[in-house]
């Protein structure tokens, strides 16, 4: 009893450990306590309610892809300062899409480095995503990696993308170029469409990327519709919009494809042949909510339903032999010339019977 009491509460504080890790703030002690950089001021935390005094230009954005809380501190070291920003959004999708707007956004001039899920250096400023969250380490490019690598340790959870960006080809496609939409302020002007008519009002979720065929760069727009009418809704209207749009277009159940950037049908054609969705039906019937009184009751019903089988056999194979009996005496049972009787005797007296000499 104390051994099995002894290893529930370690179960206990190994899952409130896991959800301390997640915690802003243990991530920034992560980092004091592993890295040797000391912070030199109070961590600024915002939310929601004010995120608008942390940038004014990220905040519509964060609150569209659901923002939790950014937590901001500044750290330094014999070698230098750096600047942490741990953005804490709702789930991994809102992380991924968020990172994503921020790498089309900022001019890469490095090669990505692998830190968390994805990560990319521009300039002193190093972008990472992992889980629900996306970081930020604004300073010199080496000691901002081991910085990150430090984070990244402590950050649990999985990193999902969104469903629609699972649906983009990966044949061809060039690497950091994916992109998650969720607003018509972020849809690329390349692919000259009118925002409006995409249906976010539907709640219409967007994925595009870039693809190099033979040379050629073009760019795909996946939209991924809450229905498959609602896609078609919204597929036929962009191809009566404009007619030129059928040729690279392509529409999958709720998944509608679109190839922009070039005027090559081949090119587009390689890039929408490997644009495919399959459904999933999975269906599961409830299980009967059956207490002790169900249960006793449906037993007795068996029981009662096989004794009532067993009584109307046995009534009907005796009426079969009484009425055979009666209508045909001495042709079907008993008859004399076939029976072999074993009498008792009981009557009859003592013979006695002794062997002669």
């Amino acid at each position: 009893m104390t051994r099995r009491c002894f290893r529930s509460a370690l179960i206990v504080c190994v899952f409130a450990a896991s959800l301390q890790g997640q915690k802003r703030e243990a991530l920034l002690e992560a980092v004091r306590a592993t890295s040797g950089w000391r912070p030199t001021d109070d961590p600024t935390v915002y939310d929601q309610s004010n995120i608008e005094r942390f940038a004014s230009d990220l905040a519509p954005t964060l609150k569209r892809y659901g923002l939790k809380g950014v937590t901001v501190q500044t750290y330094g070291s014999p070698g230098g300062r750096a600047r942490i920003t741990l953005f804490e959004m709702l789930d991994a999708g809102a992380a991924y899409g968020f990172f994503s707007i921020r790498r089309g956004t900022e001019k890469i001039v490095t090669s990505p480095i692998s830190i968390g899920a994805e990560s990319f250096q521009s300039g002193n400023r190093l972008y990472f995503w992992q889980s629900n969250y996306v970081v930020r380490i604004d300073g010199a490019p080496e000691p901002a990696q081991k910085m990150a690598r430090v984070l990244s340790e402590n950050i649990l959870g999985r990193s999902r993308k969104p469903p629609v960006s699972n649906h983009l080809p990966p044949r061809n496609l060039l690497t950091g170029s994916d992109k998650y939409v969720l607003n018509a302020e972020n849809i690329d002007r390349a692919f000259d469409l009118n925002p409006a008519a995409l249906g976010f009002d539907d709640d219409v979720e967007i994925a595009t990327a870039s693809y190099r065929v033979d040379g050629r760069v073009a760019r795909l727009m996946l939209l991924l519709y809450p229905t498959q009418q609602i896609a078609k809704k919204y597929s036929d209207q962009l191809e009566s919009t404009k007619p030129a749009l059928a040729a690279f277009s392509k529409r999958v159940g709720p998944l509608v494809a679109i190839v922009s950037g070039t005027s090559d049908a081949a090119t587009a054609s390689s890039i929408l042949n490997d644009v495919n969705y399959e459904t999933k039906v999975t269906w599961s019937q409830p299980r009967p909510n059956l207490g002790i009184a169900e249960i006793i009751l449906t037993v007795f019903t068996f029981i009662g339903l096989g004794l009532l089988f067993t009584v109307i056999a046995g009534i009907g194979f005796g009426g079969v032999r009484i009425f055979v009996k009666f209508r045909y005496p001495n042709r079907f049972f008993d008859r004399p010339e076939d029976m072999e009787i074993i009498q008792l005797k009981l009557n009859q007296s003592l013979i006695s019977k002794e062997l002669g000499p």
